[in-house]
């Protein structure tokens, strides 16, 4: 339902209806709750919400909606949401997607799934939910992986005495879940809003299902490929969306979706992760043509090729696949014989149909060694920013991660990682395998003692913080680039996060003026003063109180 438009006056008086003079109509967004002008919101299914919020949620939608495989008979007139108006759509009215809403609806259900629904017996109608509810819960903490390994052919028998009676296929299933993960399907029971029960299994038979062994052409393709670096192993979060969808899309249709793929961010953020995992859904699917590789090892070949004399073989090797899935791409920059190289090969797949991926530590347009040519057709398809993970994610992954090594972690050891332990997965993993290697080594169950051992004690907020916490907390937050804010950019949007970032800096990493300026573009020390006290004078009030209240969370963690 739509919020209701207050009427405010500058002296503060509201009313239900009529205007008087002086007042100004104002509604807050259905999405991000900002108070907004009547004229800049529009519909959105059955919410109003501004400009910003629409054009990022169309955004995702139709990346989402692209990234989906079509199923046969998924249209909006087969959605129960169409003959019950409560089980309506977050996304979107029919008006604004059409029948492709159906793909990316959360709450789509097939009339003809409903009708076979209430076939079934009746006490098992209630295990049957509470099981659809907590294996979506177990994909997202265990994995796609882990989850198909052990969960997938798992079936709800009934719901008898506070327990849920699930059949699993074997005895040896029956032992690992029982006495390895049993604790994670409490968990997810007790998430799910059925803390009363708890999980017993019983063996029945299923059908035997015959597997073969990759053959010789998927085992020399997986060569180099992380083994986890897939897309169920990859934890989603707003920061990384859009690349996960593009790389989902990238993988289901080959030199279609988007071609070229620009995946860009710092280190750490999944870029590498993402690319493999295109690579590794490709060759799961039978296509074994694909070859992933550095930049560094791209150059390595080409230089051993011409040396050896064989640069009509390298040619071959890289222009005859269906997928060339190319890291760090900045390190060619500045080599022009491999620029060189990288571009005949560029229009040689584009031209084929064939799928081009790359990643870099920046977007295309900052890498100024780079060839001109080779800079527009980057930016010719999607590029991608991908962003450290935020609280939410940073605990989702160390769930996720524990979980794929089947070990249980207490929710406060988990939570103070994740608010403690770094920015990037990279250091999050690390964090993680430390304390549990301590605790393995001490012959313990993780707790607060283990991890106070491997992090350090933290019981009050520290002193100060890293500059580079607070700049990439800014850049995350207002979505622009650490560039931007060392630039000479003055548009109100950059402004006002560098004064932001300015007022940060002195306050909580103590730096001095001058070594503000300096970590923002040289800046003088008056220019510092006046976006310092710009930001004091307002910081208990409206959007600024909210902005460095959410800051400060980014920097220092949820507490």
């Amino acid at each position: 339902m739509t919020e209701p438009i207050q009427m405010t006056s500058p002296q503060g008086g509201s009313s239900a209806s009529g205007f008087r003079a002086g007042e100004i109509t104002t509604v807050n967004c259905g999405r991000c709750k900002k108070s907004q002008l009547p004229w800049n919101l529009r519909a959105f299914g059955d919410k109003q919400v501004c400009g910003e919020c629409y054009a990022a949620t169309l955004e995702l939608a139709t990346a989402a909606i692209k990234a989906t495989k079509v199923e046969p008979g998924r249209a909006c007139s087969n959605c129960r949401a169409m003959k019950e108006p409560r089980f309506g759509s977050a996304w979107c009215k029919i008006t604004e997607l059409g029948d492709e809403r159906a793909l990316i609806c959360a709450n789509f259900v097939s009339v003809q799934v409903e009708a076979a629904r209430v076939q079934i017996a009746g006490p098992r109608v209630q295990a049957i939910d509470v099981w659809h509810a907590v294996a979506d819960l177990l994909r997202a903490t265990v994995g796609q992986a882990n989850y198909d390994h052990w969960f997938a052919q798992i079936e709800a028998v009934e719901i008898t005495d506070g327990s849920l009676i699930l059949a699993v296929p074997d005895e040896f299933t029956r032992e690992w879940l029982s006495q390895k993960l049993s604790g994670v399907v409490r968990h997810a029971l007790s998430s799910a809003g059925h803390p009363d029960l708890s999980p017993d299994y019983v063996v029945e038979a299923v059908a035997a299902r015959v597997e073969t062994g990759p053959s010789t052409d998927e085992i020399k393709a997986r060569a180099g490929f992380v083994p986890h670096y897939t897309f169920a192993d990859f934890v989603v979060g707003p920061e990384n969306r859009l690349a996960q969808a593009g790389a989902l899309a990238c993988a289901e249709s080959c030199g279609t979706a988007y071609n070229p793929l620009v995946l860009y961010g710092g280190a750490g953020v999944g870029k590498t992760h993402l690319l493999q995992a295109i690579g590794q859904q490709v060759i799961d699917s039978g296509n074994s043509n694909v070859i992933y590789a550095t930049s560094e090892a791209f150059t390595n070949e080409l230089i051993a090729a011409i040396r050896d004399g064989s640069t009509q073989q390298f040619r071959q090797r890289y222009r005859s696949v269906d997928y060339l899935l190319l890291d760090d791409i900045q390190f060619i920059t500045g080599k022009e014989a491999t620029q060189e190289e990288f571009f005949h090969t560029f229009n040689a797949l584009q031209q084929a149909g064939k799928q081009i991926a790359i990643s870099c530590d920046r977007p295309p347009s900052e890498l100024k060694v780079l060839a001109s040519r080779l800079r527009s057709r980057f930016e010719s398809g999607l590029l991608a920013e991908m962003h450290p993970p935020d609280y939410a994610t940073r605990l989702a992954i160390f769930r996720a991660k524990a979980a794929l090594r089947n070990r249980s972690v207490p929710d406060s050891v988990l939570t103070a990682l994740a608010t403690r332990a770094g920015q990037n997965v990279r250091e999050l993993e690390g964090a993680l395998n430390r304390v549990l290697a301590l605790a393995d080594l001490m012959g313990v169950e993780p707790g607060t003692d283990i991890l106070s051992a491997v992090l350090g004690d933290r019981e009050t907020k520290p002193d100060g913080c890293r500059p580079s916490d607070i700049l990439q907390a800014v850049s995350v937050y207002y979505r622009v680039t650490a560039s931007d804010l060392a630039g000479q950019q003055r548009e109100r949007k950059i402004s006002y996060a560098r004064q932001m970032a300015m007022y940060l800096l002195r306050e909580e990493a103590n730096l001095s003026l001058v070594e503000i300026g300096q970590q923002l573009g040289g800046r003088n020390h008056s220019t510092v003063i006046y976006g310092c006290d710009r930001v004091a004078e307002q910081k208990n009030t409206g959007r600024v109180k909210d902005d460095l209240h959410a800051l400060r969370q980014l920097v220092y963690g949820s507490r």
